[in-house]
């Protein structure tokens, strides 16, 4: 097959696991033969290292700029016109690769021309990887104009120009989608996108994954070298909704209400400046700033070692998570994972099973499982083993890449998945009858 991948952004200029998936689904089809182009924005392209090869074309336009002070101009002198430059791009692509099909990955801050310009370039060789909320938001300017200005200087100003804005933004009609064949990484995001009114003609759960090879062959640090007795992990985008001042509230509690002073929290990520801030005072007032090692952003690779060095991994999350990537990466590296069940997440984690539960926002709950792990260490093996069965069982990307070829060649013949499990009934049924 021809398969061209239309996506925001493609590693390293990554977000986070969406493009992960996106990029290890690309190089999964490509071993396995097939033809791929990835069709991708210019954001992130300082962070190409080398020459990329050519069936990765960053040219696409983000609908706005990410931390650019150019987007108040840009909206009135240059969006329609790099909208414009974007579907011709597309179409030059459709025309010079001729693709089977098209599998639209992340569309956020990509005008919604592009995917319904496929649609009509490719009417049924359309499928989407729904694995995130972007159908069900509005036009990224939108968010933009209704924010003040951050500077009294610049408040009146776009005060003025963002009725200006709204009035323009009000009289333009976005693009229907007909969502044709639709792919989730859980039954929970196809479920709350179909609450929100994205009714696709046809949908399919396919499981996010992981390529869980590389949490498999790092080694932990033997007990006797490590300087603490429990090592705590969090991973994730530094943001509210992801929970990290939970963590960093029950540490504090562990260490003084517990009594639990030999443990150690690694944070990795990064995010919004303000909640960034937020943190780091409230690690001074939680008084945990020996606990605590804020570690930043990590590139991809360095992640297994990381993983390798700790005991227990913590998801705090608030918002309910269409998936939830870094609780597969626990399980595969083999760390005892305490989490919350939020959206996709519910579909990964087994209270008692593969993991501890606790509410989201529930400090004590969260320090009581911690509590249980440190004091139980057959709890914590039995959780380990069979959250690391669970991942390599169910998440593998090996798994995932092979789920989505199916897909896409049924698409290409012209049938769908479900046509093709009904035959597969229908066939079973006969063999019964003779």
């Amino acid at each position: 097959m021809r398969v061209l991948f239309l996506s925001n952004f493609y590693p390293p200029a990554s977000r986070g696991g969406y493009e992960q998936w996106c990029q290890e689904v690309t190089e999964g089809l490509r071993a396995r033969g097939h033809e791929v182009v990835v069709l991708t924005s210019r954001h992130g392209q300082s962070l190409v290292k080398g020459t990329e090869p050519a069936w990765i074309v960053r040219d696409l336009y983000l609908e706005m700029e990410l931390a650019s002070l150019r987007n108040a101009v840009q909206f009135f002198t240059q969006r329609k016109v790099r909208e414009q430059a974007n579907l011709t791009r597309l179409r030059q692509i459709v025309e010079s690769f001729q693709p089977d099909v098209v599998l639209m990955w992340g569309m956020w801050n990509l005008p919604r021309s592009l995917p319904a310009l496929a649609e009509a370039l490719l009417p049924h060789r359309v499928a989407y990887y729904m694995g995130d909320y972007w159908p069900t938001l509005p036009n990224q300017f939108t968010y933009y104009w209704q924010e003040p200005g951050r500077h009294w200087a610049s408040a009146l100003p776009k005060r003025l120009l963002g009725a200006v804005a709204h009035r323009i933004l009000a009289q333009e009609e976005r693009p229907a989608l007909k969502f044709e064949h639709v792919m989730f990484p859980t039954a929970f995001m196809r479920d709350e996108l179909q609450r929100q009114g994205i009714t696709p003609k046809e949908s399919v759960v396919i499981y996010g994954a992981v390529d869980t090879d590389p949490y498999l062959t790092c080694t932990s640090l033997p007990q006797e070298q490590r300087d603490v007795s429990i090592r705590l992990l969090f991973v994730g985008r530094l943001a509210s909704e992801k929970g990290v001042h939970t963590v960093v509230e029950a540490l504090g509690r562990l260490v003084y209400r517990y009594g639990y002073n030999q443990l150690q929290l690694s944070v990795v990520g990064a995010g919004d400046n303000g909640y960034e801030a937020y943190l780091q005072e409230l690690i001074k007032q939680e008084k945990v700033q020996p606990y605590v090692t804020l570690l930043g952003m990590q590139p991809k690779e360095t992640m297994p070692a990381l993983y390798a060095q700790a005991d227990l991994f913590l998801f705090a999350s608030i918002w309910p998570e269409p998936f939830g990537r870094v609780l597969v990466e626990a399980m595969a590296a083999g760390l005892a994972v305490v989490g919350t069940a939020t959206g996709g997440a519910a579909e990964i984690l087994v209270d008692g099973e593969n993991a501890l539960v606790f509410p989201p926002g529930d400090v004590e709950g969260l320090a009581a499982c911690i509590a249980r792990l440190i004091d139980s260490p057959e709890l914590r093996r039995r959780l380990v083993d069979r959250g690391r069965q669970h991942a390599l069982q169910k998440f593998s990307i090996q798994r995932m890449t092979a789920e989505i070829e199916l897909q896409l060649r049924m698409i290409t013949e012209g049938e769908s998945v479900q046509i093709a499990e009904r035959r597969g009934k229908d066939q079973c049924r006969l063999q019964n009858l003779n």
